[in-house]
């Protein structure tokens, strides 16, 4: 099914396709992968990776004056797809009124240089792009070159064996105050990859397999070919791992980068991702989703600066209507059921409520009271297990502490204490701070006296359980 219709709305390609019949006719490399058919439209076999690369660089050059070259067996960028990304930030800057010395960090840019080089020529911003292919990182800045934007965007070979995506980069340019950073991340990991790919005899890269439908597999393969380095597709630890770094980065270097943005490539990315920032104190974030084509992507983005917006309000909210026959305001009938699901809820005034929800409990009501249904039954012992999740990390060594999470340093102090011949008692005292308890959604509720009911406003967090949570109020009722 095509998500062309949920496309950003100012991405040229949503009601304007590409005319295949038009960029046949005016580029022959193009056409060369072109068949005319019996009816006169032109067909393109997408499953083979010239008819790809041939497309991509066509739609850069008519829609946008660049002229990229894409070496054989690099990743193809999607250019819709591309755009829509950059539609999402430009959005966000718009919505805090970031207009002036734009500059923003592309994390692993390729030798397309796509999101660089669409942004400085769309918007004009300036780049930082980081590449750790050496090859890679020249081909790129070929590219920059060549399109006469060396003035915007600089290209930066990062070795691939740092822990820091960004981190070492961006104190290269203290001077600089980032408006985002963006990332399109492999998000296989190496098992997957060996599944879903095979070895390319003619380049040595990884090509996927095609087909042109699927209805018995429970996921129809892709319809288009993907060639690209190993580099490209997978990551140790898969996309998570690699955020998770972003993540990390993003923990020492606050606000020197306004609002910090990857795609997701995969929908189960969410959960873990969101509830890892929830963790972070000062943090807020938002997950959106990009449309395209038969593809769908997702973006997270968050901030440490307080006075940066993720969302625009200007949104009509969720509306309840609460059951005629309860005998309490609809507010006190919305605020118990709140708080058996474990949500803070604090009053504002005689209207609203302010929630925070630390965890999703709100879920898979029907196998929790599956559950519950066997957990009646008798039963000669059980045991209940307390799981506590967190996590400090200790350096040890010397620095200058600019690394820790605290002012405290690398290390406060460590010594070893002989117990009894070959053993010793080692004592190790590291700062770590108190454990916040973070919410992954925040919301507020306002009664409304008219319609017996309540609308449902969303504040920051994981927003798709705001949705979830109505629907589970909804069911309530019946």
């Amino acid at each position: 099914m095509s998500l062309n219709r949920y496309m950003h709305p100012r991405n040229p390609y949503k009601d304007k396709p590409p005319d295949f019949n038009d960029l046949a006719t005016r580029f022959a490399d193009f056409r060369a992968h072109c068949t005319l058919g019996n009816n006169g439209k032109v067909f393109v076999n997408f499953q083979e990776d010239g008819a790809v690369r041939s497309l991509a660089k066509a739609l850069l050059k008519k829609d946008f004056d660049l002229e990229v070259d894409l070496p054989h067996g690099c990743l193809v960028p999607r250019v819709p797809q591309r755009l829509n990304y950059i539609l999402f930030v430009e959005d966000l800057l718009r919505l805090n009124q970031i207009k002036k010395d734009i500059v923003g960090i592309d994390i692993g840019t390729g030798a397309s240089c796509v999101y660089a080089l669409l942004g400085a020529r769309w918007a004009g911003w300036r780049f930082v792009a980081t590449e750790a292919d050496e090859a890679a990182a020249q081909a790129a800045n070929n590219n920059v070159v060549r399109n006469g934007l060396s003035q915007l965007v600089r290209v930066v070979h990062v070795s691939e064996h740092s822990p820091s995506l960004i981190k070492d980069m961006a104190r290269q340019f203290p001077e600089l105050q980032f408006s985002f950073c963006m990332c399109n991340p492999p998000f296989f990991e190496s098992c997957e990859t060996d599944k879903r790919f095979s070895i390319d005899k003619t380049s040595g890269a990884l090509l996927n397999e095609c087909a042109v439908d699927s209805e018995e597999a429970e996921r129809a393969p892709p319809r288009s070919a993907t060639l690209a380095r190993r580099g490209e597709l997978e990551v140790e630890g898969g996309e998570v791992a690699f955020i998770g770094r972003l993540i990390d980065d993003s923990v020492l270097l606050q606000t020197q980068v306004s609002i910090y943005t990857t795609m997701l490539g995969k929908k189960s990315s969410i959960t873990t991702l969101s509830r890892r920032l929830s963790r972070i104190d000062g943090v807020r974030f938002t997950v959106s989703t990009l449309s395209q084509g038969r593809t769908q992507r997702w973006v997270l983005a968050w901030t440490f600066l307080p006075q940066i917006q993720l969302e625009d309000k200007n949104y009509s909210s969720l509306f309840l209507r609460c059951p005629s026959d309860i005998k309490a305001s609809p507010l006190q009938w919305i605020r118990s059921h709140l708080e058996r699901l474990g949500v803070d809820t604090e009053r504002e005034n005689l209207d609203m409520l302010i929630c925070l929800a630390r965890t999703v409990t709100w879920t898979n009501q029907r196998a929790k009271r599956r559950a519950e249904a066997k957990l009646m039954h008798s039963a000669a012992k059980r045991s209940r297990m307390s799981y506590v999740d967190a996590g400090v990390q200790a350096s040890m060594g010397v620095g200058d502490g600019r690394d820790s999470l605290s002012d405290a340093g690398n290390f406060d102090f460590c010594e070893s204490l002989p117990l009894s011949e070959n053993r010793f008692d080692v004592s190790i005292q590291a700062y770590f701070p108190c454990y916040v308890r973070p919410s992954v959604l925040r919301f507020r509720v306002i009664q409304s006296r008219e319609n017996s009911g309540a609308s449902f406003e969303y504040i920051d967090g994981y927003k798709p359980g705001l949705y979830q949570l109505l629907q589970y109020l909804k069911n309530q009722m019946r």
